[in-house]
């Protein structure tokens, strides 16, 4: 009975849902109502614009809490609409703000690169170009590439119809907007034709410059080569004019050897049967003077330069072996006939005495023939000071220097006596 007492009922409510279709989101069920309203709103779909109010005038048909949560369902839809279109004004207003960036950055580099090219363009002007209306245009004067009031965001003049910044069919068609016409500066053909002159003359500007590099390469590769062979030819000339001093140096000496030997040969054929026996003696005279007498013995004084020879005195180095250690060394030995005394020091300066030779003590003068000095430095220069108690052997820096020596010592050797007997 229940059941056939309610399909009445809902025959009913099925006909006024039939005859109202606005009341079909309201209509009740046992646990709940239809979700498809509430999905419709929380989509954001937009359904008629009737149902809202149908829906708050007939809440007093259905339950209160029903009412009040469709009430606020219906405030939030509104809410998440406002906040939804509040979000889409932003974002256009940011995108057309940067269209706008955008733009008058390209129309400011377009208007440059077009008055850069402009004298390039007039000289390059032909007949065949005079009916060109870009021409024609751009020799009138500078064309307005961009409204004002897009370029700077400010509001247009008094005569002149403001651009709608807000909206998103003018933020769309924003990039084709900049240039409008066929007599604009900024159409394709006037760009590139005023890039391709820029170009073209950045192209020349290159290729003169690369020129005047591949010039100053040229001419500093030339420096340096001229340079280079300049130092080579000097480093030559250096060379050559050193070979010859050497050569010259060399030929001197071996004239200079020529001459000493030649002397010494001639003096050694000429003069010895011409000096006495008295030549090897002992000289006791206060008023002797020993430097005319060993010139006068044929020694070439001036040119052996390895000893000091005055009237009274004879110094200079001769390398003496010692008499315990049999070892050579270098000595300077002083004859003086003031003090009668043959001495012998380390050095020039005269400060450090190593020994003395009285005249008294000196028996004889003698070359070393029989080579009986051992490890001698020069054999052939070796002469040798026999006293009472001592050999000495001394060895001169030339031939030349021991002749004076022994000459010189021979002066001094009063301890020769066999000649008194």
């Amino acid at each position: 009975k229940s059941l056939s007492g309610r399909r009445p009922v809902l025959q009913v409510f099925r006909s006024k849902l039939d005859s109202d279709p606005g009341l079909s989101v309201h209509q009740p069920r046992s646990g709940s109502a239809s979700p498809l309203h509430h999905g419709a709103a929380t989509l954001g779909r937009n359904t008629g614009s009737k149902s809202p109010m149908l829906a708050v005038g007939n809440t007093g048909s259905l339950p209160r809490n029903l009412a009040a949560t469709l009430q606020d369902i219906e405030t939030k839809r509104q809410l998440a609409l406002q906040q939804k279109g509040q979000q889409v004004i932003e974002e256009q207003r940011r995108r057309l703000a940067e269209l706008k960036q955008r733009a008058a950055a390209e129309a400011q580099c377009q208007w440059e690169a077009l008055h850069s090219s402009q004298p390039h363009l007039m000289t390059s002007y032909s007949p065949a170009m005079a009916y060109s209306p870009t021409l024609s245009h751009g020799s009138m004067g500078p064309p307005p590439l961009v409204h004002h009031s897009i370029l700077h965001h400010q509001p247009s003049s008094a005569g002149e119809q403001p651009y709608d910044t807000l909206s998103l069919e003018s933020s769309d068609s924003m990039d084709t907007s900049v240039s409008t016409g066929n007599n604009s500066a900024c159409s394709p053909d006037n760009i590139s034709s005023s890039v391709g002159g820029v170009d073209i003359l950045k192209i020349e500007e290159m290729e003169k410059m690369l020129k005047e590099a591949q010039l100053e390469k040229a001419r500093l590769i030339e420096s340096r080569e001229r340079e280079s062979l300049a130092r080579h030819q000097m480093l030559e000339e250096e060379r050559r004019r050193r070979e010859e001093a050497e050569i010259r140096l060399q030929d001197e000496t071996f004239h200079r050897q020529q001459l000493v030997e030649k002397e010494v040969r001639l003096r050694a054929k000429n003069f010895s049967q011409a000096r006495p026996m008295t030549r090897y003696l002992p000289i006791r005279k206060e008023e002797f003077d020993l430097r005319s007498h060993i010139e006068s013995s044929g020694h070439s004084v001036e040119t052996c330069y390895h000893m000091i020879l005055t009237e009274k005195m004879c110094k200079g180095y001769l390398v003496k072996m010692g008499g315990k250690i049999k070892s050579w060394k270098k000595r300077w030995f002083v004859f003086d006939r003031l003090k009668r005394t043959f001495s012998y020091y380390v050095d020039k300066h005269e400060t450090k005495l190593k020994g003395v030779i009285y005249f008294q003590a000196i028996e004889e003068v003698y070359y070393d023939h029989l080579r009986s000095a051992t490890k001698s430095p020069n054999p052939s220069l070796t002469f040798c000071v026999k006293t009472h108690d001592r050999l000495y052997y001394m060895v001169a820096p030339s031939a030349e220097a021991m002749r004076i020596w022994m000459d010189v010592i021979v002066t001094g050797a009063e301890g020769y006596t066999q000649f008194m007997n």
